[in-house]
């Protein structure tokens, strides 16, 4: 079993301490508490711990967070692999701010409710767990060169127990995934992991070549055999023999292709399109598609006994939006590959952007993150970290993390840009809030019980909110 990860708590006030450490234990986290600078920066020296959430307001006479800034220079110089989530009051929330620029994760105003909390506390944990895999395979990579990235997902985990356990064999493989999920590289890792790494890797997508033209690309073609034959042409299959031919798009190949096909993996011969001797070849086959192979089956789009013969093992690849923790690595991968072959120096990116890009869902999953990526290391050319202005709007926006991301704000008149003069961010936040809090009253017909309900408050919450922003409620 793994050992649960340890959250530093830092605040003076102890109820607030106290409230926040219970919540943390009973989802099953180890925590460390700190009420003063001191006790903290000894924990700092002495514990291991995973995250820390910082109070800046040490003391009733530390109005303006100093206390807490020093806590967390500490924690910068001495463990900055660490990501800090500082918890602030109204009136420290300027010092917050400027603790994001300075490489803090994310900052949350008091009071914090048990589901902010420990959903703040997930995705630190799932940062500094990216962080620490990505040290790791930098290390290996110095030591044994290129590595395939397999991840921290209990399920990539297991992918990677299937394509060792499976890459020796003959057995044909059905790798299945969204598109961009990287089906591509998990076929290569099996070829490269198999006896058959010194020979060939062929790939075909079956989509991207007109049906009339198919055969004559699997199989070849003599001199003749059709019109604009203007000489003899390997096909694929002969091409891979001795290793692997890569199927993509599997599901969308013509059905009398399909049988041609499953003659030549029997027999392990072919025949070139208007050729008359039969040729041997000795090659393993991996497929892959992004639709459900089952559903093609089942509407008689593929044929089941074809299926028999090329899926052996099926590998489901899970899209991107489900492993967010790999998110930061593959972030940093691209940031260095592009570097290298664009000559720019951008070192990595800012905790928020790195915030918006953990939390998009990602609907083109790897390929899609790349190109984000490349587009802001182009962006942020000449300056040292990619931030979140350096990213796609639908990026900025559609962030399921950010409070005020687009589906919060946007369809109410609020910002959700930072314009570049500035914003009063307590002013905005307050707007969002007292906005939801409208619609929900008005739901409800003014009713706090129900409204609370729908805001996943207790009526106490509510009724605090309610005579905060003076709302009349019946």
């Amino acid at each position: 079993m793994t050992q649960p990860h340890t959250i530093l708590v830092v605040e003076d006030m102890k109820l607030a301490r106290d409230y926040m450490a219970r919540t943390l234990q009973k989802a099953g986290y180890d925590v460390l508490t700190a009420k003063t600078m001191s006790e903290a920066q000894s924990i700092i020296d002495e514990k291991a711990f995973d995250l820390v959430f910082l109070d800046l307001g040490l003391g009733k006479d530390d109005v303006h967070g100093e206390r807490g800034r020093r806590v967390f220079g500490h924690l910068q110089s001495i463990v900055p692999e660490i990501p800090v989530i500082i918890v602030t009051a109204d009136n420290t929330a300027g010092s917050a701010v400027d603790l994001l620029r300075r490489g803090a994760y994310y900052y949350a105003v008091k009071p914090i409710e048990a589901e902010e909390l420990l959903h703040l506390a997930q995705t630190g944990i799932e940062l500094r767990t990216a962080r620490r895999a990505l040290d790791v395979l930098r290390a290996v990579s110095e030591r044994n060169g290129d590595v395939w990235y397999v991840g921290q997902t209990p399920r990539m985990q297991s992918i990677e127990g299937i394509v060792n356990r499976f890459a020796p064999s003959d057995a044909g493989i059905l790798i299945q995934g969204e598109s961009g999920t990287g089906k591509e590289v998990v076929a290569r890792a099996m070829h490269e992991r198999s006896q058959r790494a010194d020979g060939p890797f062929v790939p075909l997508n079956c989509s991207a070549v007109p049906r009339e033209l198919l055969e004559s690309e699997l199989f070849g073609h003599e001199k003749g055999s059709f019109t604009g034959a203007v000489g003899r042409q390997i096909g694929l299959l002969e091409m891979a023999s001795g290793g692997t031919l890569f199927l993509d798009e599997l599901a969308m190949m013509p059905a009398e292709m399909q049988s041609k096909l499953l003659r030549a993996l029997q027999e392990f011969r072919i025949r070139r399109v208007g050729g008359r001797k039969e040729i041997k070849v000795d090659v393993r086959v991996i497929s892959a598609s992004n639709r459900d192979i089952h559903d093609a089956i089942r509407e008689g789009e593929f044929r089941q006994d074809l299926y028999y013969r090329l899926c052996v093992m099926t590998i489901d690849l899970p899209p991107l939006r489900e492993r967010r923790v790999d998110i930061p690595y593959f972030t940093q991968l691209f940031v260095d590959e592009l570097n290298e072959t664009m000559g720019t120096t951008v070192e990595g990116t800012t905790e928020a952007a790195l915030w918006a890009l953990t939390n998009y869902r990602w609907p083109g999953n790897i390929r899609e993150l790349r190109n984000v990526i490349e587009r802001a290391v182009i962006l942020a050319a000449g300056e040292r970290l990619i931030d979140v202005v350096h990213l796609p709007e639908i990026v900025r926006e559609v962030s399921s993390g950010d409070p005020f991301a687009a589906d919060g704000l946007a369809g109410h008149g609020l910002p959700t840009v930072l314009p570049a003069d500035g914003i009063d961010l307590k002013t905005v936040r307050d707007e969002w809030e007292r906005s939801f809090i409208e619609q929900a009253l008005e739901r409800t017909s003014g009713n706090q019980s129900a409204a609370a309900r729908l805001l996943h408050l207790t009526r106490d919450e509510l009724r605090y909110r309610v005579e905060k922003f003076e709302l009349a409620a019946e």
